[in-house]
């Protein structure tokens, strides 16, 4: 193989080294050609065939270097099209530190992705590319402080989760407007699939309905990208929005993917639509991913296409900010072993992702160990190269604090079904006759020892005594008689007795750290056997805005407080409690739970998820799982303050004119303790 091409499809990055500054109107000269590139043509290119229709960005500010980002469209034959990218320090770009003639390849969808190194610490950059006499957009950057410098402050946004078809792009827009030093990504930038149902309705009328140049039609009539030219399509589609373009351009991005920019769910290279799907390798659709993310986002990384692996990028990595913070971004879909539970052995996503029963998914977690001669591989979220990575940036770090771009929630979120049912039917006997108000929590109880008595004596549901209750009200204050228990309470619950499999403890969604419990535990008892204090994950993933402790091991009578997990909702996407809404709402063994999700009042669907959720799980400090929104950080050394921004919905059609958000939440983390104060 020729030695240009093997360079060239081996990663397509190009490298500027930044002068002391060339006149606005100088000459090419400033760049050492790169081998990995074809000479430019020699004639000029025909300049009105080109746009910069994507835009520009950059991103992965280091204290010397940051990455430049452009797509040229156009048509030129299959044939490079060459490029001149300028960088200044001026607005103006009256004095050129960069001025050099680049070439956009047709392997690479003819996109850019350059390496300005030779920089200033600290410092603010703009950039252009320039075809002819089209000129791009002009993108504004700002470098990294250097390791070590004081610092007083650092403010950035983190943000997830912008389906194109989902609700409305306002956030990005608002977003623009702000004063932060870059913005962290941490995963869901496309959605692989098109004309799922819940991408069906509620979305703005700008953003008009894909459609996938090759695609794979599933049963449900969604179609999901399988070729890099559908990877590809659903980049351009996203980056023809005005409001996105604005936001790469403003600010530094530091990305990294999540399961949407492959599959939904996603391990390795399985997809998990159907309980079989993962049992069959997808190594060509995953390698076509990997690629579209490559050529798309303006990320420090490479690419290496005679790799013949679906493992041929690594995309985790580390950033530093004077002595106030550390950036660790980790890949948790690449590397990750499969859900402990499989779709095959559940039959279906509810049992095996959602809906997990505890003691199943820690029992299967404790002999997949066992088989593997006490190694977390098989039960692994990082892999075990990435942990060893992790820790080793943990321990080295010599800033205040440690900050983890975390894709999936760190948090535990369970439900325990039998106090559940318990409750939701004392709270009915209450709601019936107030007088039994004061024995509201006695009730519970009782009724929970009442169920779990039938459930583990086989009478249940078909001879529930409720032995406990009926003492309990058969004594003062409410002295009820035995025989007008047995005619008016005990038929009352009868009727309302869910399936026996409800009345179990559930570990709601194991597609995030809570599926891969021992991984964490191993993780948290690192940074607390070394003394790694300050380190706060930003997450998103789930949907929904959460903030709260990582506990050391949440089975444990006395959990103990390790590091703090904030969760951004999804810029634009469906809530985490929609989800589950559905899922009461259509499968019959969890109709009984409806209570927990949501209840209709006055024809008003109310959200009581998020009362479930802190009633049993105590650790989470705050909660909104019906939202869509965006996180703010402003970082002293002091401490962390995370603003959640709950935006506005849309309506007819039309995105919130600015503001779009519709209320902010303040969680402070004080450095040096491990907990959250909701302001």
């Amino acid at each position: 193989m020729d030695r240009r091409r093997f360079l060239k499809w081996g990663s397509f990055i190009t490298v500027s080294v930044a002068t002391t500054g060339l006149a606005g109107c100088g000459n090419d000269d400033s760049a050492t050609p790169d081998p990995a590139q074809p000479a430019a043509p020699a004639a000029p290119n025909p300049a009105d065939n080109f746009s910069f229709l994507h835009g520009v960005a950059s991103g992965d500010p280091k204290p010397d270097s940051i990455v430049l980002w452009t797509r040229v469209e156009g048509d030129n034959g299959k044939q490079p099209v060459a490029v001149k990218l300028q960088v200044s320090a001026q607005s103006d770009f009256s004095t050129l530190l960069v001025n050099d003639t680049l070439n956009a390849l047709p392997d690479w969808d003819y996109t850019l992705r350059n390496k300005v190194t030779n920089l200033a610490a600290a410092t603010t950059y703009y950039y252009r590319f320039v075809v002819g006499s089209k000129t791009s957009p002009v993108g504004r950057t700002r470098t990294a402080p250097a390791a070590g410098t004081p610092l007083t402050q650092l403010k950035f946004a983190f943000v997830s989760c912008q389906d194109w078809s989902v609700n409305h792009w306002a956030g990005m827009e608002e977003l623009a407007t702000q004063d932060l030093d870059f913005i962290v990504h941490v995963g869901d930038y496309i959605y692989e699939t098109v004309g799922a149902s819940f991408q069906t309705g509620a979305v703005e009328s700008r953003h008009a309905q894909l459609k996938l140049p090759d695609g794979t039609l599933r049963d449900d009539g969604a179609t999901y990208a399988t070729t890099v030219n559908d990877y590809r399509y659903l980049y351009k589609s996203y980056r023809s929005d005005a409001r996105l373009q604005a936001l790469h351009a403003r600010f530094p991005v530091i990305a990294i993917w999540d399961d949407h920019e492959f599959s939904d769910d996603c391990w390795q290279d399985r997809q998990t639509y159907s309980v079989a799907d993962d049992a069959t390798p997808r190594t060509a659709r995953r390698r076509s991913a990997n690629q579209a993310w490559f050529e798309f986002m303006p990320a420090d990384v490479s690419l290496d296409l005679n790799n013949p692996s679906f493992q041929n990028i690594q995309i985790y990595r580390a950033f530093t900010f004077g002595n106030l913070a550390t950036l660790v971004m980790t890949d948790e879909r690449l590397y990750r072993a499969d859900h402990v539970i499989p779709e095959q052995a559940a039959g279906s996503e509810i049992g095996s992702r959602y809906f997990v029963p505890k003691a199943t998914l820690a029992a299967l977690e404790g002999a997949k160990i066992a088989g593997a001669g006490n190694a977390l591989t098989p039960v692994s979220i990082l892999g075990d190269t990435q942990r060893a990575w992790w820790q080793t940036q943990m321990s080295s770090a010599a800033t205040t604090w440690k900050l983890w771009g975390n894709e999936v929630s760190l948090l535990r979120m369970q439900i325990d079904g039998t106090q559940a049912i318990a409750a939701m039917f004392a709270t009915a006997l209450v709601q019936a006759n107030a007088a039994l108000a004061p024995l509201q929590a006695a009730m519970t109880a009782a009724l929970a020892a009442d169920l779990s008595a039938a459930k583990s004596g086989g009478t249940y549901p078909g001879a529930v005594t409720y032995a406990n209750l009926k003492a309990l009200l058969g004594a003062a204050p409410v002295n009820m008689p035995g025989a007008t228990f047995d005619a008016g309470i005990k038929p009352l619950l009868d009727a309302q007795l869910p399936p026996v499999a409800l009345l179990d403890q559930y570990i709601l969604n194991a597609d995030q750290w809570d599926g891969y419990n021992a991984e964490r535990k191993s993780l948290m008892a690192f940074l607390k056997a070394q003394g790694i204090a300050n380190v706060v994950a930003l997450t998103g993933d789930i949907h929904a805005f959460f903030a709260g402790p990582v506990m050391d091991d949440y089975d444990a009578a006395t959990p103990v407080p390790v590091m703090v997990d904030l969760v951004t909702a999804g810029l634009s996407s469906n809530s985490f409690q929609s989800y589950f809404k559905s899922v009461v709402d259509t499968d019959a063994a969890f109709a009984a739970a409806k209570p927990l999700v949501y209840v209709t009042q006055g024809g008003t669907v109310v959200n009581t998820f998020n009362d479930t959720l802190k009633a049993f799980n105590p650790w989470i400090k705050h909660v909104d799982s019906d939202a869509q929104g965006y996180a703010v950080v402003t970082l002293t050394a002091a401490k962390l303050s995370c603003e959640f921004h709950k935006l506005k919905t849309q309506a007819n059609g039309t995105a919130p004119a600015l503001p779009a958000t519709a209320s902010t939440q303040v969680i402070e983390v004080a450095a040096g303790v491990a907990a959250v104060t909701v302001v």
